[in-house]
């Protein structure tokens, strides 16, 4: 891994003997050769960071659009408790399919408003207009005070992770075993750009089920 600053994030990834990792704590069951042999060539068009660091950006995609779902639905005058209510489902439903709502061309924006800057700059600024409980200028729409108390809330569950770190080690205590979300995204990322760029052809089910094959070989190495 590069060095970095102190106080300073630097995305960074790790290439190991049995997968990928990166900064943001996600672990890829899968590696460099696999990915070339899954999608060949496809690593001369894209470099392997590029992908991984989209991948990580759909990881944590749910975080991101809920909460900025939750301060829309506040400043369109929704009942605080109401829009918290909708972004909490809505993450749910975004975290649970979001390989399924993958797409490349939309990546570019997806890592935008993952990116630690822009979601703290724009709840900074939000939350702010909610607690001074004012007009918003050239917009004409006021908002109440009580979605402050429900944004700093789910600001804590969904941009710090504390939701999705919930869901995963309820699912970790499950007896089903099943393919994490990250190896699915990783997945669907591959498949997009493959198609993209005219590598894949076949039928997307068949190269799910290759490269869960690929991702639980890994897992049973390490145990």
């Amino acid at each position: 891994m590069s060095e970095r600053k102190v106080g300073e994030f630097i995305w960074q990834m790790l290439e190991l003997q049995d997968g990928i990792t990166t900064s943001d704590g996600n672990w890829y069951h899968i590696t460099r050769e696999q990915i070339e042999r899954y999608t060949p060539g496809l690593l001369k068009k894209y470099t392997l960071e590029r992908i991984i660091k989209e991948a990580d950006a759909w990881v944590k995609s749910a975080d991101g659009i809920a909460l900025l779902l939750f301060f829309l639905l506040a400043y369109l005058s929704v009942t605080p408790w109401l829009a918290a209510l909708l972004s909490l489902v809505f993450f749910l439903i975004w975290f649970f399919n979001t390989s399924a709502f993958l797409v490349v061309a939309a990546s570019p924006l997806i890592r935008l408003i993952t990116t630690d800057g822009f979601i703290y700059v724009v709840s900074a600024i939000l939350l702010m207009g909610i607690a001074f409980n004012g007009f918003i200028a050239g917009f004409g729409i006021i908002v109440g005070f009580d979605a402050l108390w429900y944004g700093i809330a789910l600001f804590f569950l969904f941009k710090v992770g504390l939701l999705r770190l919930l869901i995963r080690l309820i699912q970790s205590k499950g007896k089903t075993r099943r393919v994490e979300m990250q190896d699915r995204i990783l997945n669907m990322l591959l498949i997009r750009y493959g198609m993209k760029s005219g590598i894949l052809t076949g039928k997307v089910s068949e190269m799910e089920n290759k490269l869960i094959e690929m991702a639980n070989y890994h897992k049973t190495r390490k145990k």
